[in-house]
Parts: C-alpha cells; sequence; structure tokens
C-alpha cells in the first residue's frame, strides 16, 4: 500500500539531502548534525514501532522546520514523499477562485485523474490506438492502489501519489546485473508516470505546438509512445466537459529515487484544443491497428555477421511473473543504440509482436526500441 508514513529511511534521506551528516550511529538510534554545527543535532529512531518514535519525530520535525525557518508541517510533508512520486492535475480559469471549483469542472478533473492512470498503466502492458473492454485488469489494480493527496489553492490541484520506492538490484557473481521479477515489479508505478509522461508529451506535440491536425500517420505512430483514445478522452473530461480554460499536468519524481530524464516535467492543455484533441480521439479509436505487446529488461546477448542489414538481440524480461529471453532483429542503426544501451548497462523498452509460445524460444517482432526512461542505468539504482 502506498501510504505517506515517515520512517527510518525517510528521515535519513531528506537530512542528508538538506545539508546534514551521520554523527553516531547505533542500533535503535542515530544522532544526525549540520554540516558545520556540531554544537546541534537530531536523532534519527531506527524502529517504528518503539513507543516514543512519534515524539521523537515531531522533535527532528521542529528542529529542522527551526533551522530551514519553515513550517513544520511542510517539513513533515517533504520528509514522507522522498520515496513517492507525485503528479499534479491542475486546473485553471475564471471560475476557480478561493480554492473553489465549479461541480463539473471538479468531477470532470477527478475522472480524469483516475482515467489517465488507467489509461497510461494499459499502455505500459501493451500499446493500442483503442483499448474499449480490453483494458488489461493490471491497470484498473493499479489505479486502485494510487492515492490522492489534498487538494490545494490557487489554481485547483489534484496530486496523486504513488510509490517509487524500488527493490535492491542483485548482480551475479561476475558483477553483471541479474533481473529479478520481485524487483522488476516494483518499478511498474515508475513506469507508468514516464509512460504519462511521454504519451501526454507526444500529444500535445501533435495538438497543442502546431496549428494543423495531424496526419494519420503521425497519429497511429504516436501509439508507440503510448498515446490513445483514451488518454484523449481523459484531457477532454477536463477542457472539454469540465469547460476547464488550461489544464496542466506536472511529474514532481520522488528526491530519493533515481530521477528519469529526457521526460517533461510539465504539459498543458487548453480548451482552444478540444476540437484537435477530439479528431486525434476520433482517429485512433477508429484504426485498427494490432495490440503491441511492451517489455521492460536488459540486453544479454548481441550478434552482427558480417554484410548483413540487421543485428540479432537477447533481452532478458519478465513475462508472465517469470524471468524469461526474447530474441528479435535490430536494423543497423537501431542495433548501434542498443550497443550503447548494453554498454551503459541501461534497462531497455521493446514494444511489438511477441510470440511467446510454450516449449519454443521467445520471439519479437519489433516495432519500437529504446531506453527504459523510468530509470537511467543499473549503477544509479544501486545509489
Amino acid at each position: 500500500m502506498i501510504t505517506s508514513d515517515v520512517g527510518f529511511n525517510e528521515m535519513v534521506s531528506y537530512l542528508s539531502r538538506a545539508g546534514w551528516r551521520r554523527a553516531k550511529a547505533g542500533p535503535l538510534a542515530e544522532l544526525w548534525q549540520p554540516n558545520g554545527d556540531s554544537g546541534s543535532s537530531v536523532l534519527v529512531p531506527r524502529s517504528a514501532d518503539a513507543e516514543d518514535f512519534r515524539k521523537i519525530v515531531n522533535i527532528l520535525t521542529d528542529e529542522v522546520a527551526r533551522r530551514e525557518q519553515r513550517l513544520p508541517e511542510d517539513v513533515l510533508r517533504d520528509i514522507s514523499r522522498q520515496f513517492l512520486d507525485v503528479t499534479d492535475l491542475r486546473a485553471q480559469g475564471e471560475d476557480i477562485a478561493e480554492g473553489t471549483i465549479s461541480l463539473q469542472a471538479g468531477m470532470g478533473l477527478f475522472n480524469a485523474a483516475n482515467h489517465l492512470m488507467v489509461s497510461a498503466a494499459a499502455a505500459t502492458i501493451n500499446r493500442q490506438s483503442y483499448y474499449g473492454t480490453s483494458i488489461p485488469k493490471a491497470a484498473h489494480a493499479h489505479a486502485r492502489r494510487l492515492r490522492l493527496g489534498q487538494t490545494r489553492e490557487g489554481s485547483y490541484v489534484v496530486p496523486i501519489i504513488s510509490s517509487a520506492r524500488f527493490g535492491a538490484t542483485a548482480r551475479n557473481e561476475d558483477g553483471i546485473p541479474l533481473l529479478e521479477v520481485h524487483s522488476e515489479d516494483t518499478y511498474f508505478d515508475r513506469r507508468v508516470l514516464a509512460t504519462l509522461s511521454r504519451s501526454l508529451e507526444t500529444l500535445s506535440e501533435m495538438s497543442v505546438d502546431r496549428d494543423r491536425v495531424p496526419s494519420r500517420s503521425e497519429v497511429l505512430d504516436s501509439v508507440g509512445e503510448g498515446v490513445s483514445s483514451e488518454l484523449c478522452a481523459a484531457v477532454l473530461e477536463v477542457i472539454g466537459k469540465g469547460k476547464v480554460g488550461i489544464f496542466d499536468v506536472a511529474f514532481n519524481w520522488a528526491p530519493a529515487s533515481p530521477v528519469p530524464v529526457d521526460l517533461r516535467s510539465h504539459v498543458f492543455f487548453a480548451r482552444e484544443h478540444e476540437a484537435i484533441l477530439s479528431s486525434i480521439s476520433k482517429e485512433l479509436k477508429d484504426s485498427e491497428t494490432p495490440s503491441d505487446t511492451v517489455l521492460y529488461g536488459v540486453i544479454r546477448r548481441m550478434s552482427l555477421k558480417a554484410n548483413e542489414e540487421s543485428g540479432r538481440v537477447a533481452l532478458e524480461t519478465v513475462i508472465d511473473g517469470r524471468r524469461r529471453s526474447v530474441s528479435f532483429e535490430l536494423d543497423l542503426a537501431t542495433y548501434r543504440r542498443a550497443a550503447q544501451y548494453h554498454g551503459e548497462r541501461r534497462r531497455v523498452v521493446v514494444t511489438g509482436i511477441l510470440d511467446s509460445t510454450p516449449g519454443r524460444p521467445a520471439s519479437m517482432k519489433v516495432r519500437t526500441f529504446g531506453p527504459d526512461r523510468s530509470v537511467m542505468t543499473f549503477d544509479q539504482v544501486d545509489e
């Protein structure tokens, strides 16, 4: 379950990033001091089951807040979010004032929160232009695990809270990272947000950043980036049905987890884009493109013969809860990129038609290939 409880790891993470250092460590607690000030200190309890745990946490929070000249509740909130990603859905408009929003706009915003996360989770599992009744059960299950934070005044904001606490990366005897099913499962929440960020960025490029309706081929190509008719419909619930002037999405990545790169931290849509978004949504809904499976993993083997126009890659991934090897062909330009990611020990993401017939080696006809934007390298995960 995703919670914003404060524990030992959250406090240590916050203090280390706020300019404090560990002065003493014991089995029950640690003593931390501000850099350059040995006369001040705070006690960090290790066990949340201790009778005085909450009291000590309050003392620590008050002392940090005093030094930072901030409110204790703001400091406590930041400590609690060390391993949480927070996605802010913001509605802006003339009728939003004094922390209130019209019922119609509010319903659109909250419905969009659910539908955005479901569509992104579905696209993290497989890419389709239109899901209809075929949204994976795991996508709905993921949305049920998420939490909503309190709305904030000013422009109406709904924070969606998801986990960014990842499992440890094991290694073989030779030091090469080993893909583990449990550890990979812990990345699903972050991968959903990476999918959401990239798909909204792509949708924005097609609807906000240009003055024309995108071509059919451009719309269909966007499916490979996670765009779907359902994603469009979620945005339209706010700027269309909700009649909100501006709807923007901001991604606030957990401070204590590896931060994705090459992803926008902020995407927005305006009510004036309703018509073009409706057109894109209809194009996607009417399309009959096949569903592509999405695989995340690490490259284990690569082979390229002389004078060949493509190279062969073996990907270690997780399919149906089991570690599997999937082989596929890549053109020379993509193969060179794969070699770079292999050398950097980066996780990659591959989409395409998967053949995992029992009793036979698994293979894939690749449609898209690239780095796993949710995490950079195995070394960064270990930090």
